[in-house]
């Protein structure tokens, strides 16, 4: 009989499985590979990646136990605490203020999903109940205090690059019509034309945009992010029959204000996390990523305290060593993240009740994560009724991710297929491009 990974590894346990792999690497120094070929197309698959199957009788790995660049597959990870943490019921919030001269406050409680239908349907609901004008809308952000932008972000135009906030609206992404003929409107139907849009679209070449505000410069004492809300409350608000006297501006809460109206999203959590699967949309992630700080340790919500919560989530719910994950942020645009695919085949085990979450690729529920030298898939293939986790992380320049799948898929990539790297080697620069 010949040796092969798959003859061997019935004797083999999971604790075992360390030990194994450096036995076998003297192993393929003496025994002659039964399918040279095979090993050859490996070889040339992954230069600086790794990859973990996990059907419960056994494993199919190449470097499982390093740590590499997830990119958006991280995104799991985050919709998994969440939806433990909240709830896939819960539902965020935004809570409105009347006060004696009639101005509105607006306290946004970090809701993702803070839409110009949403916004308008917050309108209406203050219509039905009898609010006929009002003076200055007064925004309030408090609820969140961010030491700074989101790590990774590169304050680039691109809507990915959108900061976070407790007040944020269409995920602070601006749609942007330019006509050949220089007018500029709004780039979709549901939303109208604001002036900030025209005076953005004014340094814009023809065509559709959608960008991030804050790569502008902003209005003197409000900020881009502020400036936006206002504008479409303003908008949206007098499209639902409300008269708005004043400009929008930036004012808390008075203290004791009793709030008239505090308005629930119609999306709930799990509605919210599909949308964000499969759109990979980062604003939103990181959205949900402050909302398990918030939810953990209180008003106001940071970077700091969603770190906190995250290390003793990993650590003490999910058991997994911080040797195996080192998470800053929650989408996964950051290269600082790090994960084994032991790790996130792990996360993807306790996913597994939400896994109807995922998109489907080809017939496989699965997340990517893509950036640039980075290309990565975590999912699930179904056999017998049953999800078999997979976990395939990349950080290199070729992507053969979709041949690696094809080949796990297929049960035809082996680990003994494969050199087993110097365990004292440390060549990891590749990361950090």
């Amino acid at each position: 009989m010949p040796v092969t990974l798959s003859n061997l590894k019935k004797t083999v346990s999971r604790r075992q499985l360390p030990v194994f792999l450096l036995c076998l690497a003297v192993l393929t120094t003496v025994i002659a590979h039964p399918h040279p070929a095979r090993s050859a197309e490996a070889a040339e698959l992954i230069f600086h990646g790794g990859y973990l199957v996990e059907d419960g009788t056994g494993t199919r790995a190449h470097r499982a136990n390093e740590l590499f660049i997830p990119a958006s597959t991280l995104k799991i990870l985050t919709s998994l605490a969440a939806l433990e943490i909240l709830g896939g019921e819960y539902r965020f919030d935004t809570h409105l203020f009347l006060d004696a001269e009639n101005n509105l406050y607006i306290q946004g409680h970090g809701d993702p999903f803070l839409t110009s239908e949403t916004v308008l349907d917050i309108g209406r609901k203050l219509y039905e109940s009898g609010v006929r004008q009002v003076g200055t809308i007064f925004m309030d952000e408090s609820v969140f205090a961010l030491e700074g932008p989101t790590a990774g972000s590169e304050n680039s135009t691109r809507s990915y690059d959108a900061p976070n906030g407790a007040l944020v609206v269409n995920f602070n992404a601006l749609p942007i019509l330019v006509a050949k003929n220089g007018t500029i409107s709004s780039g979709e139907a549901q939303t109208p034309t604001l002036p900030l849009m025209r005076e953005i679209g004014a340094r814009l070449s023809a065509g559709f945009h959608r960008v991030n505000l804050s790569a502008f410069p902003g209005t003197p004492g409000l900020s881009p992010t502020l400036r936006y809300t206002g504008e479409l409350f303003s908008a949206q608000l007098q499209q639902a029959g409300i008269l708005v006297k004043s400009s929008p501006r930036m004012k808390m809460v008075p203290e004791g204000q009793k709030s008239y109206l505090i308005y629930k999203n119609n999306l709930s959590l799990s509605e919210i996390v599909r949308a964000c699967l499969k759109k990979s949309n980062n604003f939103i992630a990181n959205q949900l990523y402050l909302a398990c700080g918030l939810k953990s340790s209180g008003q106001p919500a940071t970077w700091q305290k969603s770190q906190h919560f995250f290390a003793d989530y990993i650590g003490n719910t999910l058991n997994i060593p911080p040797t195996e994950i080192h998470m800053v942020e929650g989408s996964g645009l950051s290269r600082h993240n790090r994960i084994t695919a032991t790790a996130l085949v792990q996360i993807l085990n306790r996913f597994a009740p939400f896994a109807s979450l995922l998109s489907p690729h080809d017939g496989i529920q699965l997340k990517s994560g893509t950036m640039r030298d980075i290309f990565c898939y975590a999912g699930y293939f179904e056999e017998d009724n049953r999800l078999i986790p997979f976990a395939i992380l990349l950080n290199q320049e070729k992507n053969h991710r979709d041949r690696i799948l094809k080949s796990l898929q297929n049960n035809r990539i082996e680990t003994v297929s494969y050199p087993i790297p110097d365990p004292s080697a440390t060549d990891s620069s590749h990361l950090n491009r």
